[in-house]
């Protein structure tokens, strides 16, 4: 990467350096932007190589695996915040259509479609894309259709816990911008790296997850990243859950024999700090609109 995606400055300095624990075992750093913190992957995949680093049933966006006391209780954690990211949405716009981008096996739009919204999704996996239409049926199709959709048609566009894995930042908010109606809504949750599991795990921290998470946002990065592109911030929320899962997959790429409950307890620390002003959580959850002015 030339230049930074949110400054368009190329003052890179080293952050961390760690590997890809979670698939190859390759060595990774984090660059970050001296002038505004943006951080990033270095270095980056190629894009036509990056769906390598994907293939494991264990990467749970894409399996309902159930295998497991891990994978059991993130099914378990996932569908009480289906519903918590239901009502936010309900909240904060009408019933109309919703694009859930990265939509993995499309759980999330399946409490749409059975309230009466219309609801597609977009996934760039082949099998995972398949395998949500078949258990969903949806509307779920590849990355490549989002310019096929008619301009300001959508209420709400969803990611979650997937711009980080989008190469061209800045262009697809353009297009989630034009994509939107004039009162709909961006929702975007990403994992945060000023977190206090964060700082704790350091090269361990299982929300780096490189070279899968290209960049790492905090609540200040990203929301420089949405008022570049036109938007501003009208609701922001933690997402609670995620630092248990973070720490107990964090425990288990140092290996220790008694991560499940020590990644538990780090997680409640964790979420503890996040309600002072030194942390925030480990997963937050920005909501969006379009600027009146763009």
């Amino acid at each position: 990467m030339e230049n930074c995606k949110i400054c368009n400055k190329s003052n890179f300095k080293e952050f961390i350096k760690l590997k890809d624990y979670f698939l190859t075992q390759e060595d990774f750093s984090i660059l970050y932007c001296a002038d505004c913190g943006f951080k990033f992957t270095y270095p980056l995949p190629d894009v036509k190589d990056l769906g390598n680093y994907y293939k494991s049933e264990k990467y749970v966006s894409h399996s309902d695996t159930k295998k497991g006391l891990f994978f059991n209780v993130y099914q378990l954690v996932k569908k009480y915040a289906l519903k918590n990211k239901y009502k936010l949405i309900t909240e904060n716009t009408s019933k109309g259509n919703i694009l859930d981008y990265g939509c993995g096996t499309g759980d999330f739009l399946r409490n749409f479609k059975e309230n009466n919204w219309t609801s597609f999704g977009i996934e760039p996996d082949e099998e995972t894309r398949r395998y949500a239409t078949q258990k969903q049926g949806l509307k779920i199709t590849h990355p490549e259709t989002i310019n096929n959709f008619e301009k300001n048609s959508f209420n709400a566009i969803t990611l979650w816990h997937v711009l980080e894995h989008v190469p061209d930042l800045n262009e697809k908010l353009n297009i989630f911008k034009s994509l939107l109606t004039k009162n709909g809504i961006l929702v975007i949750a990403v994992p945060n790296s000023d977190s206090y599991d964060a700082k704790h795990y350091g090269k361990f921290w299982a929300a780096y997850d490189v070279p899968r998470h290209l960049y790492h946002f905090n609540t200040n990065t990203l929301t420089q990243l949405l008022e570049k592109n036109g938007f501003e911030i009208i609701k922001s929320k933690k997402m609670l859950f995620d630092s248990f899962y973070v720490s107990m997959l964090s425990e288990q790429y140092k290996k220790n024999t008694f991560g499940f409950f020590i990644g538990f307890i780090i997680g409640l620390i964790s979420n503890l700090k996040s309600f002072s002003e030194k942390y925030n959580a480990s997963s937050i959850i920005l909501v969006a609109k379009v600027k009146n002015d763009f």
